[in-house]
């Protein structure tokens, strides 16, 4: 097991655990977060509550997610037309990723979508359906992070977003323009934010308790 991979289990241990507790530090228990990666499934985990949005347990490249969050609506309404992951535009770019070429990989309009913790596309459609129908838009966090690709026309674009709630992680010095973009303290040799180190909870780069609250 890798270093990041042992810290994910512990995460989940400390995630969990005290879930419950955690609860009755926010004033909602619905809400959305529209996430470019797993993030949002783990902040559902760390209040032990339902999973409300579809961006569960997967990832997107990070200029098709910004494409992704400026055209939500219509992008919703598109179907999932699953591909042979090998066909993928970006598979020079993820084919060394652990585990690539395993889960489900689907075509969104124009975006891709890898559905990195799903086993069949049986599996992606109902839940993806699902939690579609699950969206609170009256209280909704756009969350971003460095990872998969991100420039720095992504970041600004980010900030563009004429959206009222967003976050974004990052361990770029350059990247920090913004008050809700979170410079997060990581080894010298990440050049992106590994999913491990960002933050839930209460901790000392955000309160995600008073984020929810401000929902």
């Amino acid at each position: 097991m890798t270093i990041e991979g042992l810290r994910l289990k512990l995460l989940t241990i400390k995630r969990k655990l005290p879930a419950n507790l955690r609860k009755k530090k926010i004033n909602k228990t619905k809400f959305t977060i529209i996430s470019n990666n797993c993030w949002g499934g783990e902040v559902y985990e760390c209040y032990n509550l339902i999973k409300q949005s579809p961006t569960i347990g997967l990832y997107f490249m990070a200029s098709d997610y910004i494409k992704f969050i400026k055209n939500i609506h219509y992008y919703l309404k598109q179907p999932l037309n699953f591909i042979d992951p090998k066909t993928s535009k970006y598979y020079n770019k993820v084919k060394s990723q652990k585990g690539y070429g395993t889960y489900p990989v689907a075509r969104l309009g124009d975006i891709e979508i890898f559905f990195m913790h799903y086993t069949s596309e049986q599996q992606v459609i109902a839940k993806w359906t699902r939690r579609i129908n699950r969206i609170d838009w009256d209280h909704i966090l756009y969350k971003f992070n460095d990872q998969n690709g991100c420039t720095l026309k992504d970041i600004n674009d980010f900030i563009n977003l004429p959206v009222k709630n967003k976050i974004c992680f990052t361990v770029q010095d350059k990247y920090a323009k913004a008050p809700y973009i979170k410079k997060i303290k990581a080894p010298r040799s990440h050049t992106e934010i590994m999913a491990s180190y960002e933050p839930f909870g209460n901790s000392k780069y955000v309160n995600v308790n008073d984020l929810i609250n401000s929902l």
